[in-house]
């Protein structure tokens, strides 16, 4: 009996072994063992291998002829020898199934049992719980289970046949015991091998989340830059090519810049710089002509690091919200150790309520804000995600109350 690592039923891996046949979904193992695997294996299924003992004194304190014993120990040495095999190589046909495998390996095993028999007797029973290890574990368990309750069954009825006297309960225990023990292993690692492949793909859904708010914010708040500036070198190709080559130029560096960050992005490697963030939303500002009012990056160099990197991502996305939706004149950003703000005299949040959103209220102004609706747009959402992972408050509210031009303020709050 043994424990291998099973795959969840069904499995979503089908591994090719060799090229004719083929390792099944679910089965162990998925992929033909290396060769320093092979150790741990003969080590975990072989410590059961002890329960071999009583059939094996049974044979050598016998009066069974010498025949009979030299017949039973080369049984037994089989039956070890196939057994373990057959967890070594599970296939050793490999244009058949693993289920046609493993019955071959069980009608040899059953005759190994059978060849013991005339030496030790009802002893030999102890051999057959080890017909159901090789369909229990590695076998999914709608192929295994019923093939080792259909075991069960036979083993069970041959020991009522036997004419065991008081002996023939312990004929029943052992097979019964071992079948209860090892489908509570199996459900058990099934159990274990589902927990793990549902960490393993809420792990990499995380982490799509992640490079999706990564990508959107990169390329979000560089497209509208790019934007802008082609619709100016557009408008100035006539009046003033000087200016648009100028500012084409700059637009054949941010693609590349954007490029690259992509890129790095992709890779897990992108970490936005606050300095350069604020140069970057200046250059973005000017070309929306909008009137900038940022703060020196002296400032930013004096935020600790991770600060820096979040107030640089909810920069982006805040001004590039600004330049697409706000229709301001000015925008003026505010950064202090644990606040960012950005302000901006457009037209407000037309028909959208007030949004908060952080593990708890903010004082002041943002004390009275409404949670932050579902219908927010991808990048508000990302910027929320990244604020309440920081252990932030988001507030996004009108600059003031009435008029035709409330302007908004963007805040972030650790």
């Amino acid at each position: 009996m043994t424990e291998p690592r099973t795959g969840p039923e069904p499995s979503t891996a089908t591994v090719s072994a060799g090229s004719t046949g083929a390792y099944g979904p679910g089965e162990w193992p998925e992929v033909p063992l290396k060769p320093e695997e092979r150790a741990p294996v003969l080590i975990t299924a072989g410590v059961w291998l002890v329960f071999l003992v009583l059939p094996l004194v049974s044979m050598v304190t016998g009066e069974a002829p010498l025949g009979a014993k030299v017949l039973g120990y080369a049984g037994l040495a089989a039956f070890v020898i196939v057994y373990l095999g057959h967890f070594i190589l599970p296939w050793p046909w490999r244009s058949l199934p693993h289920w046609a495998n493993t019955a071959a390996a069980t009608v040899l095993l059953v005759l190994c049992v059978l060849a013991t028999i005339p030496a030790a007797g009802l002893n030999s029973f102890n051999f057959l719980p080890f017909t159901l290890a090789i369909w229990i574990f590695p076998h999914r368990l709608k192929i295994g289970l019923p093939v080792a309750f259909g075991l069960s069954a036979a083993w069970l009825s041959a020991a009522l046949l036997v004419d065991a006297g008081d002996s023939q309960f312990w004929l029943i225990v052992p097979t019964s015991l071992a079948l209860v023990i090892m489908l509570a292993l199996r459900l058990a690692m099934e159990r274990e091998e589902r927990s793990r492949v549902l960490s393993e793909e809420l792990a990499l859904s995380r982490q799509r989340e992640q490079v999706g708010r990564d990508v959107h914010d990169v390329l979000g708040h560089s497209l509208t830059v790019i934007t802008l500036k082609t619709e100016l070198a557009r408008r100035l190709v006539d009046t003033d090519p000087g200016r648009a080559q100028t500012e084409l130029d700059e637009v054949l560096a941010i693609a590349r810049q954007s490029l690259a960050e992509v890129r790095n992005t992709v890779g897990g490697l992108h970490v936005p710089e606050l300095g350069a963030q604020l140069a970057s939303v200046r250059t973005a500002l000017d070309a929306a002509g909008i009137t900038a009012h940022l703060p020196s990056p002296a400032t930013a160099a004096e935020l600790p690091g991770d600060r820096r990197e979040l107030f640089a991502w909810c920069l982006r996305e805040a001004v590039t919200n600004v330049i697409r939706h706000a229709d301001a004149a000015h925008c003026t950003v505010t950064i202090t150790a644990d606040r960012l703000v950005v302000r901006d005299d457009g037209r407000g949040l037309p028909g959208r309520d007030p949004e908060v959103t952080g593990p708890g209220s903010a004082p002041g102004p943002t004390s009275d804000i409404s949670p932050v609706t579902p219908g927010s747009g991808a990048g508000l959402r990302g910027m929320r995600h990244r604020v309440t992972e920081a252990g932030g408050l988001l507030s996004v509210r009108p600059a003031q109350r009435g008029g035709d031009r409330p302007g908004t303020i963007v805040e972030v709050i650790l």
